[in-house]
C-alpha cells in the first residue's frame, strides 16, 4: 500500500474505534457502574463492556497519532526530504523546512498545515491522551442520574468526559463529542495535505 492509502487506513481505524465507544459508552456494563444492587457474577460478566470501552478509547488515540505519523512518512517521500524511517518525526520534518527540492513552493504549504495542527489544542491533547494510554486506562469520569432501567439498575449514564490534558482544556466536554471533533480536524487535515 502507498503511504496515503496506510495514513487513511489509520483514519478509518479511529473512526472505527469512535463508532464502537458509542455504543459501548450506552451498553449495559457503563450503565450500571454505580449500582450497588447487582450481584457479583453480573457485575463480572458487566465490566467486559467497561474493558472494551477501555480498549477501544485506546486504540482510537494510538490511531488517530498513526494518521498523523503516517502523513509525515509520505511527506518526507513526496518532498524528497531525505529522513531515513527512523528519523521521520515532527521534530526532524521541522528542521527540513527550508530544504531546497522541486515542488518547494508546495512543500511549504503542506508544511504549514503539519506545523498548524501540532501545534494545535486538538492535536496537542490527542498525543497526550495517547502517551498516557500506553501506561493505563485514560481517566474518564461519568456523571450518572437515578432512573430504573430495563435491567432493573437504578443509575443511567448522563454524560461521561475525560479528564482535561492542558491548561484551560474544557472540562466536563462530552466525550463522544470531543472525539468526534478530534477525529474531523485530522479529517480535515488529511483532505487537506492529500489535495492535489
Amino acid at each position: 500500500m502507498e503511504l496515503d492509502e496506510l495514513a487513511h487506513a489509520a483514519f478509518m481505524g479511529a473512526n472505527y474505534h469512535l463508532e464502537k465507544i458509542k455504543k459501548l459508552i450506552n451498553s449495559p456494563g457503563m450503565q450500571t457502574i454505580l449500582d450497588k444492587n447487582i450481584d457479583e457474577p453480573t457485575k463480572k460478566k458487566l465490566q467486559n463492556d467497561v474493558y472494551l470501552f477501555h480498549w477501544h478509547l485506546r486504540a482510537f488515540f494510538w490511531e488517530m497519532v498513526a494518521t498523523f505519523d503516517t502523513i509525515l512518512h509520505w511527506v518526507n517521500q513526496k518532498y524528497k526530504l531525505g529522513l531515513k524511517e527512523g528519523e521521520v518525526k515532527w521534530v526532524n520534518i521541522h528542521n527540513m523546512v527550508n530544504k531546497f527540492n522541486i515542488n518547494q513552493s508546495e512543500w511549504k504549504n503542506k508544511y504549514t498545515l503539519l506545523e498548524n495542527a501540532w501545534n494545535s489544542e486538538w492535536y496537542y491533547e490527542v498525543r497526550k491522551y495517547r502517551n498516557f494510554a500506553h501506561r493505563a486506562f485514560l481517566f474518564v469520569q461519568g456523571e450518572y442520574f437515578e432512573e430504573v432501567n430495563y435491567d432493573n439498575s437504578k443509575f443511567k449514564q448522563n454524560t461521561t468526559w475525560l479528564l482535561p490534558v492542558r491548561k484551560d482544556q474544557e472540562n466536563c466536554f462530552d466525550i463522544i463529542e470531543q472525539l468526534s471533533h478530534y477525529l474531523e480536524e485530522m479529517r480535515q487535515l488529511g483532505e487537506n495535505i492529500f489535495r492535489k
